[in-house]
């Protein structure tokens, strides 16, 4: 009779033999998908890297930079030269020397002709404009695509696009509806080119969320616009958080009121108003808690302020 206890080692080891094959195959397996596994994100990764250098040699071969913060800035591109120079050379050709004209690129290839006029006369009318551009677009209508026209404030308030400019060449005189819209594009277009300020309306009035700073610290608050106020009013509460001078021995201004005559001190304090920014002298009002956001805010810019949707457009000039 066979030993019991030899053919129970035998199994054992024939069982840990077994095992051991299973577990090196189940690893041998496993390396092999890791393997795999990478070599696959390896390759991936590899073409997502060309892909990405393929966009981006792309992007630098045809980008262009949307800076500044007027109109004269917002359009910029350093490509196409050849044609920016063409279309420059017939503008001055074509437009009184007086006023300024500027050519640009948008979009990577569309030509925009930005046109100032003279600021001394009154402002030409769509017509008038069409008729020094027919002759522009007959040399460099394939390239020119918009044209925007700014007052003297640098606000554009005509704007033709590629459609109009093809009425231009096909009529020569422009019908009202198109006129009309000319003159809503230039709205829109003075718009995208400037700082949007939104506003919430309470009573009647504008209030607008700013930040006073000064060398004590910053504020926030919200002030009321008032377009009938010469200079910007923070209360004494704001003066007192923003500043620390005495404002006993600090020049005063006075001011009428509906209350009568007021004397107010003046500080200095930096105002911030939807990304704009102006040091400037501020009055203090010593009496409440008004805060008033003046006109001299604005000063050196246009605004346009639209109730409809509760927002201020503000350019530079």
């Amino acid at each position: 009779m066979r030993n019991p206890r030899k053919i129970f080692i035998v199994l054992v080891a024939i069982f840990a033999v077994e095992t051991g094959i299973y577990f090196i195959y189940k690893n041998s397996k496993i390396s092999h998908v890791e393997q795999l596994y990478r070599q696959r994100m390896d390759t991936e990764s590899f073409n997502e890297g060309k892909e990405k250098k393929k966009l981006n040699d792309e992007f630098e071969k045809n980008k262009y930079l949307a800076t500044g913060k007027d109109a004269y800035e917002r359009i910029y591109n350093d490509k196409q030269q050849d044609i920016t120079d063409l279309v420059q050379k017939l503008g001055l050709e074509a437009f009184p020397n007086s006023w300024n004209l500027e050519v640009k690129v948008e979009e990577f290839t569309n030509v925009i002709l930005l046109i100032q006029v003279d600021k001394t006369n009154q402002e030409p009318t769509a017509n008038e404009i069409a008729k020094y551009l027919e002759p522009m677009l007959a040399s460099s209508g394939k390239y020119l695509k918009n044209v925007a026209v700014y007052n003297r404030k640098h606000q554009c308030y005509l704007f033709f696009d590629e459609y109009i400019l093809g009425k231009i060449v096909k009529q020569q005189v422009l019908d009202d509806v198109s006129i009309a819209e000319i003159i809503r594009s230039g709205e829109d277009f003075t718009k995208y080119n400037a700082v949007k300020i939104e506003f919430q309306e309470q009573y009647g009035h504008m209030l607008i969320p700013v930040i006073v700073a000064g060398d004590y610290g910053s504020n926030e608050c919200t002030m009321m616009l008032d377009t009938g106020a010469s200079m910007t009013v923070i209360s004494l509460e704001l003066a007192q958080k923003t500043g620390r001078e005495d404002l006993n021995n600090v020049s005063r201004k006075s001011f009428s009121t509906a209350k009568g005559s007021m004397s107010c001190p003046i500080v200095e304090r930096e105002i911030v108003v939807a990304g704009l920014d102006k040091k400037q002298k501020v009055a203090v009002n010593i009496e409440d808690d008004t805060n008033l956001l003046g006109v001299d805010f604005f000063e050196g810019k246009g605004y346009i302020i639209d109730n409809t949707s509760k927002c201020i457009y503000v350019w530079s000039k």
